[in-house]
């Protein structure tokens, strides 16, 4: 098994086409294609759905396909971290491996480095996207990434977190909406809302959200008429009046055309978002940035 395969491997798994990966990775497609299927006579599996590929020109991995993924990404990540330390180890520099997570808005992420960069002007810092912020605790969990920006709780307690920003739930609602001229919401004004929701697979607290909703006596999943992947795209989808939504406190609206943000006057759910250490790692880096905070 060669590093280069297993490259190729995850550029097809992450573009989902052959043709786009073979591009990214500057090889042929019938290169790029002959080293995808040495692997898999390697290994002795086969990593893509072949029907899936034949048929309908989908590329879909299988079981083994899945397992290969998360792992490749860890083998290609300890690679690039080992090339770091060698260089660091001549250039006297050393690097921090922060990660993130598909969800967080743009400025928490630049808050953070901008704290990195006061307070540990020696570091190079480097970035790396994980899909969910419970992804971010495994990845700092298994060492290849130094720290991340997750939410708590921690799922292992050999992880520990400096919190950054507490956080509770708001709605956004369309600015024509009913509801807009009120000052204070209730869940249960909320019951026969259609809803625009973050992806409720990277969706860091859904949920909790989905428990409170029943609590308050209505089963939200049934009105949420569009999923998406980002914050962004939530509140432009809300100021054309698709549905309303629910958004961290922390998340900056006023910019957003056609809408009005409300508090919730019962709703109990408070999330934090920390960075986040292995307990026995980093504890002068973990000193100075509790005491910056």
């Amino acid at each position: 098994m060669e590093l280069r395969q297993l490259k190729y491997f995850v550029a097809v798994a992450e573009d989902g086409q052959f043709v786009s990966a073979s591009r990214r990775m500057f090889v042929s497609q019938p290169a790029l294609s002959q080293q995808i299927k040495l692997l898999e006579n390697e290994l002795g599996v086969e990593l893509f759905v072949k029907i899936q590929r034949q048929v309908y020109r989908k590329v879909v991995l299988t079981e083994a396909g899945q397992v290969l993924l998360k792992d490749a990404k860890k083998i290609l990540q300890l690679c690039d971290k080992a090339k770091e330390n060698a260089k660091n180890a001549v250039t006297q520099r050393r690097t921090l491996n922060l990660g993130t997570y598909r969800m967080l808005v743009g400025r928490r992420i630049m808050d953070t480095l901008a704290l990195f960069a006061e307070h540990l002007s020696g570091w190079d810092i480097k970035m790396a996207e994980l899909p969910t912020h419970l992804s971010v605790q495994e990845a700092v969990l298994d060492e290849t990434i130094d720290v991340g920006i997750s939410v708590l709780p921690l799922k292992n307690d050999k992880l520990e977190a400096i919190v950054l920003k507490k956080s509770r739930l708001t709605v956004i609602l369309p600015q024509h909406h009913p509801l807009a001229a009120l000052d204070k919401l209730t869940l249960s004004t909320l019951r026969h809302e259609k809803w625009i929701e973050i992806d409720a697979a990277v969706h860091p607290i859904f949920e909790e959200i989905e428990r409170l909703c029943l609590q308050a006596g209505f089963n939200r999943r049934p009105n949420i008429v569009q999923e998406v992947s980002s914050l962004e795209v939530m509140a432009q989808l809300v100021a054309l009046g698709r549905g309303i939504a629910f958004v961290p406190s922390f998340f900056e609206t006023s910019t957003v055309v056609g809408i009005v943000n409300r508090p919730l006057d019962d709703a109990s759910i408070e999330f934090e978002q920390c960075l986040v250490f292995r307990k026995d790692k980093w504890r002068e880096i973990k000193d100075v940035l509790n005491n910056a905070i």
